[in-house]
């Protein structure tokens, strides 16, 4: 039996799309494997490095492996009685890649009870708390700056760059009270 052209091409995109896929897991370089262990910028760097992969001849062998072994199957499943449709769908569903691992599952598990956890008013009240300590910061930063360089009688002399460096410093220590505030509520909105 041949499989008409259609599914002939869907078997095609289908083995070219899965084979860069497990050859991305089986032929990890050292320094991928090193990047996902720190877990920095692995998207970025998979997207460079799997440029170089998937133009090798191994892909080329896997994608051709593929496609041989999802005609033989595809037809098998059509004497079985299925439509073309039916064969197609049910074999790309068995054979996508799937990097399911322990670590994976758990990472996941956490990601999800996370979000399903997370509470808006919780990220409101500490966005809240930075502006105030920030604008609380610069408007006592600026005022000292002001009256130490010398008020307005020093100010356009020197006295605004003790003002500039007053609001930077302001801005600073309201931003480090944002961070000390986030660190204290941020755990006890998770009981």
């Amino acid at each position: 039996m041949t499989i008409n052209q259609n599914t002939q091409q869907k078997i095609n995109k289908f083995a070219k799309e899965q084979s860069i896929l497990y050859l991305n897991n089986a032929e990890m370089t050292y320094m991928e494997k090193l990047r996902r262990k720190a877990g920095k910028n692995r998207d970025k760097m998979g997207q460079r490095l799997s440029r170089f992969k998937n133009t090798s001849i191994k892909s080329r062998e896997v994608q051709d492996d593929m496609i041989l072994y999802m005609n033989d199957y595809i037809n098998d499943l059509v004497a079985s009685g299925m439509t073309e449709q039916e064969a197609f769908e049910k074999a790309s569903a068995e054979l996508t890649f799937s990097s399911q691992t322990d670590q994976s599952d758990k990472l996941q598990e956490q990601f999800a009870q996370y979000y399903a956890t997370i509470d808006p008013a919780d990220y409101e009240i500490i966005g809240l708390f930075y502006a105030g300590f920030v604008l609380l910061g610069l408007t006592l930063g600026a005022l000292i700056g002001f009256l130490g360089g010398g008020g307005v009688g020093e100010f356009m002399n020197a006295g605004w760059i003790y003002t500039l460096v007053g609001i930077g410093v302001g801005i600073l220590v309201g931003t480090s009270f944002g961070l000390l505030a986030n660190a204290l509520l941020t755990p006890s909105s998770r009981k």
